[in-house]
């Protein structure tokens, strides 16, 4: 009993103790790992982002500023453009536009009267009136510019003082900065508006008297190179661009007169002569008497406007007499009204044009006119030769006697 071995085996729980040690140990080491190996990821991971996050900052800040340094230009142009007008310097341009005009205007009437116009004679006095006029207003205004630019001057020192502030950028001087200049933009605007209608009636009677010299001069002008010549003691009155419809859409485009006697047309265009793949190379003026017709033997005016492809036109559709050589016409007239044509026509048929005459018609002329010689005192041949202002003399052609009138 002594010297045998013993063959009992250990037991169960001494087995499972001595096998369940290392599993434990595996297992906290895997758990181990998986954490280490988490760490360097979420480390990567934040890293990552927090590189997005400073690379957004700089564009984000780079794109603010931009935005801020335009608002900043904006503002200094809008600003600059006030300084420009606290001046008031379009109301002093008026001013001194309506001075040099009364000075020059009695002149420039006198000649329209000495090239031989004769009615408007209301242009001296309106004149007149307006010089009187402008000599209680000149002052009045020029004190007002002085009030007003005063006061304009504070309102830019405190636009500008506001803009230096919002070239620091931040917001709220900023709009500081654009409250002041709308107050100044409104009360530069207010000023122009006060000034001007203190003279503002003045100015337009002053450019219509302007417009009506232009008008007269270019009359007169047009009267002078005309292909026809005026009768004795016949007076322009007026002249427009017009076309004489011979058809529906066509006919020659010229001039229409009109005077204290008579109703004219004369063509007088430029027509192309030689053409190179529809282009006009080569061109020339042609003028030429159309029609007259004695003002008595109008015996009505029609003015209508007729509208085709957007566009208007001024129609003025004449009737004559039976004993005219025309029953009547029809005109397009150009850069002219249609009705005030029609009025006129009726205020000279009317013989009412005669009391804006400057001076009295020489019925002494007209006179001389009508009884001027038929037939050759000398070879008895009949003269057919047209009496026109100041003619003084006409040429028989049969037999060459020169006749005095």
């Amino acid at each position: 009993m002594k010297g045998k071995k013993s063959s009992r085996k250990p037991s169960t729980s001494a087995r499972k103790s001595s096998t369940s040690q290392p599993r434990k140990s595996s297992t906290r080491s895997r758990k181990s790992n998986v954490r280490s190996s988490a760490k360097p990821r979420a480390a990567a991971s934040s890293k990552r982002k927090s590189e997005t996050q400073t690379a957004s900052r700089p564009a984000a800040s780079s794109s603010s500023s931009e935005e801020t340094q335009a608002k900043l230009d904006r503002l200094q142009d809008r600003l600059g453009r006030q300084q420009e007008s606290l001046l008031l310097t379009s109301v002093q341009d008026d001013l001194e536009d309506i001075e040099t005009a009364l000075a020059v205007l009695p002149a420039e009437i006198e000649e329209l009267r000495t090239r031989g116009y004769v009615f408007r004679s209301f242009m001296e006095n309106k004149i007149s009136v307006l010089a009187k006029k402008w000599g209680e207003t000149r002052d009045r205004v020029s004190r007002e510019v002085d009030k007003r630019v005063r006061e304009l001057e504070r309102e830019t020192n405190e636009a500008e003082r506001a803009m230096s502030q919002a070239t620091s950028g931040r917001a709220a001087q900023i709009a500081r900065a654009d409250s002041a200049i709308d107050t100044l933009e409104r009360k530069v605007s207010a000023a122009h508006s006060a000034a001007h209608a203190m003279y503002d009636t003045l100015q337009k009677n002053v450019r219509q008297t302007q417009s009506q010299v232009k008008e007269i001069r270019w009359l007169l002008d047009q009267v002078d190179e005309a292909s026809f010549q005026l009768h004795p003691g016949e007076d322009p009155v007026a002249v427009c661009k017009a076309q004489y419809m011979e058809r529906e859409d066509e006919g020659p485009e010229g001039l229409l007169y009109l005077t204290d006697a008579r109703l004219l047309f004369e063509q007088k265009e430029e027509i192309a002569t030689k053409k190179i793949l529809f282009i006009t190379t080569e061109k020339e003026t042609v003028q030429e008497f159309i029609f007259d017709v004695s003002i008595g033997q109008v015996d009505e005016v029609k003015a209508s406007d007729e509208k085709k492809f957007l566009k208007r036109k001024e129609m003025l559709k004449l009737l004559f007499a039976p004993e005219a050589d025309l029953s009547g016409a029809t005109l397009r007239l150009i850069d002219a009204q249609n009705e005030e044509w029609a009025k006129l026509i009726g205020r000279v048929k009317s013989g009412e044009i005669a009391k804006e005459r400057t001076q009295p018609k020489d019925e002494a002329v007209v006179e001389a006119a009508r009884t001027a010689p038929t037939k050759c005192p000398t070879c008895g041949g009949t003269l057919d030769a047209e009496i026109v202002r100041g003619m003084q003399e006409i040429t028989c052609e049969y037999c060459g006697s020169v006749i005095r009138l």
